[in-house]
């Protein structure tokens, strides 16, 4: 997964740009965890804690975006795809599928966590 965070010097706003396939992490960060070092700080113990333990899974519901963690990936998922807790099928949702659900390596999730709590403090 590869990502950019960038500052617009003109209004000192932020902004993130991923790579294909993991777009949504970014509308996800933004829109869920912001720009508030604590809100990274505390996500980054959640993982902590769950890297502790074994065969968990932990999720995690945001306004926009939900948030599901495993031993082994990070999963965002918009909160408009849930139907009854499943996935709709089919070749029609496979374009939508792909800027609405990201999935990532629980490692490659805690470095651009890491990452953005750096650039944002």
């Amino acid at each position: 997964m590869e990502f950019k965070f960038k500052t617009d010097t003109l209004n000192d706003s932020y902004r993130v740009e991923f790579s294909m396939g993991h777009e949504v992490f970014g509308r996800w960060l933004m829109s869920e965890i912001g720009t508030k070092p604590e809100n990274i700080k505390a996500l980054l113990a959640k993982l902590e804690e769950l890297q502790s333990k074994q065969d968990v899974e932990e999720l995690i519901e945001g306004r926009d975006f939900s948030l599901t963690l495993t031993d082994d990936d990070a999963i965002v998922m918009a909160n408009s795809l849930y139907v009854d807790g499943e996935l709709p099928e089919g070749e029609d949702f496979s374009h939508y599928d792909s800027e609405s659900v990201g999935e990532c390596g629980i490692e490659d999730f805690e470095a651009m966590l890491q990452s953005w709590l750096e650039f944002v403090s």
